[in-house]
């Protein structure tokens, strides 16, 4: 297309100095010469500051850390590559998985005749109150049973308060589980949770609960991987969510081969 005989001949006497480009153009030359204008005024390299964080903040690297070495695992740089005797049989795998499914039916029978707890506090917490909730501070109607949960700090996932948790926060708590553990470390009372609130969510899973269980199978891999070979109970705890979520929620690509 030729440009002279759409637009007409440019006006070469014209000052581009003189043209205001905040003024409406009244025709398609008047717009080029406006946007001519703005070109020259605008500087060949632009530079900006990228202020996207790219690494997590040193408090939460440390907070992990801690948790590392408190429970024992190898230095990542010491650690050696999985060993077999750490990785399950594929019969174990199976019987995990199936164990798990039969879980789930017996708790989708009992949710189908028992009358949640109506609990105010369970309503519509923020992610700040749901950590408080699940992993500081009991709620006072279980506070009798926590002493069953030797590990738990927060409300213990007994099977009364996972049934009484609205089911329109269980991806998003899962995803915040999840979360928490890249912070603060896989320890039990979030290995608890997580394991509790699969057996009550929902099928099909949304794309970010997947999401998210891929990366705790990663990081229960990982985790394993940092294991000596006489902790083959602890190490069996990753195996068993690597094998669901391989398996029984089909990220098979994850699965222990």
């Amino acid at each position: 297309m030729d440009q002279e005989a759409c637009l007409g001949p440019e006006d070469d006497a014209m000052d581009l100095d003189d043209v205001d480009p905040t003024a409406p153009a009244m025709s398609a030359a008047a717009y080029f010469r406006q946007v001519k204008a703005e070109r020259r005024q605008t500087a060949d390299v632009v530079r900006i500051q990228n202020t996207q964080q790219k690494s997590a903040p040193e408090s939460t690297k440390k907070k992990q850390q801690e948790w590392l070495e408190s429970v024992g695992f190898q230095k990542e740089e010491g650690a050696k590559n999985e060993t077999s005797s750490l990785v399950p049989a594929v019969e174990w795998r199976a019987e995990k998985c199936r164990q798990f499914g039969e879980f789930r039916e017996i708790l989708a029978e009992k949710i189908a005749r028992t009358q949640p707890m109506k609990i105010k506090q369970l309503a519509a917490p923020s992610d700040d109150e749901w950590h408080e909730i699940l992993l500081e501070k009991c709620l006072p109607e279980f506070q009798e049973t926590s002493g069953n949960f030797q590990n738990h700090t927060g409300t213990p996932p007994s099977v009364l308060m996972v049934l009484a948790i609205p089911k329109r926060h269980l991806s998003q708590l899962i995803e915040n589980l999840v979360e928490w553990s890249s912070e603060e470390g896989l320890n039990r009372p979030i290995r608890e949770w997580i394991y509790a609130l699969l057996l009550v969510i929902d099928l099909p899973l949304v794309q970010d609960v997947i999401a998210a269980l891929r990366t705790l199978a990663k990081d229960c891999r990982k985790l394993r991987s940092r294991l000596s070979p006489d902790r083959k109970a602890e190490a069996n705890e990753y195996s068993m969510f690597i094998a669901i979520i391989g398996t029984f929620f089909g990220q098979k690509d994850l699965a222990d081969i």
